[in-house]
């Protein structure tokens, strides 16, 4: 029996010897005898253990930087530069008088040039000067107009930010997501802008008619009457009070 048990554990020794690594074997006494170490394999199986553990971690780590520097969510801005020209256009197609013009300084003095009417090269009557003023006010409204039927536009665009934000799979692909909203802020500011220069742009071409039409008023009563004398000029009541008679 005790023959059979040595066959029986033999071949299973040879098998763990070939196994186990040359640092898993211990050698006792001055022979050359090696056996298996079963705690030294332990301990080896603990350090693959944590090295996997390393690898693993690594591995995740590096599979988040990839997440976080994944793009995509930029490209949703788009320039409003083509409609803010036609908003301000808008006022000028109405023969109106839009801050978008060249000329609108010279044009400005010839339709209402108060007092200078006579020295103001190329006066406009103030019938000119009154239709001008109609149309500006015309066109304003018209931009007002035009900017309130971009909403719905504007609206998909904002949903479609929403959807990116809700979707963002990393770092990178939310801090895109915040540029566009902080570009779709600006435009925003930039339609304000124009709202205010087009009621501005109104207000002003309407005080200027009024006024420009109380002094035509007041030019035309004038030559009625008479033009005022001149400060030099001394009438008859003025100099005989001022000389006594001889």
């Amino acid at each position: 029996m005790k023959l059979k048990r040595y066959f029986t554990f033999g071949p299973v020794l040879a098998l763990a010897l070939c196994l186990t690594p040359e640092f898993a074997r211990a050698q006792f006494g001055g022979g050359s005898q090696i056996v298996f170490d079963p705690n030294m394999f332990a301990r080896q199986l603990a350090q693959l253990q944590e090295e996997t553990a390393s690898v693993t971690d690594l591995a995740q780590q590096l599979q988040y930087m990839v997440q976080n520097t994944a793009g995509g969510g930029a490209g949703v801005w788009q320039s409003n530069q083509n409609l803010l020209t036609n908003l301000g256009g808008l006022i000028s197609e109405q023969q109106g008088l839009s801050y978008t013009f060249q000329g609108l300084s010279q044009q400005f003095q010839q339709l209402y040039p108060g007092y200078a009417a006579a020295s103001t090269p190329g006066a406009q009557s103030p019938m000119a000067s009154a239709d001008t003023t109609l149309n500006t006010l015309n066109g304003a409204l018209q931009s007002a107009q035009v900017q309130a039927g971009d909403f719905q536009a504007e609206q998909a665009a904002l949903q479609m930010l929403e959807a990116k934000n809700q979707t963002a799979v990393g770092r990178l692909q939310a801090i895109q997501v915040g540029n566009e909203i902080a570009l779709a802020q600006v435009q925003q500011v930039q339609m304000l802008r124009q709202l205010v220069m087009a009621m501005m742009n109104s207000q002003n071409v309407a005080a200027a008619n009024r006024l420009n039409s109380q002094t035509q008023s007041q030019l035309a009563a004038l030559a009625i009457i008479g033009a005022p004398p001149s400060p030099g000029f001394v009438g008859l009541n003025q100099s005989s009070s001022a000389t006594p008679p001889q």
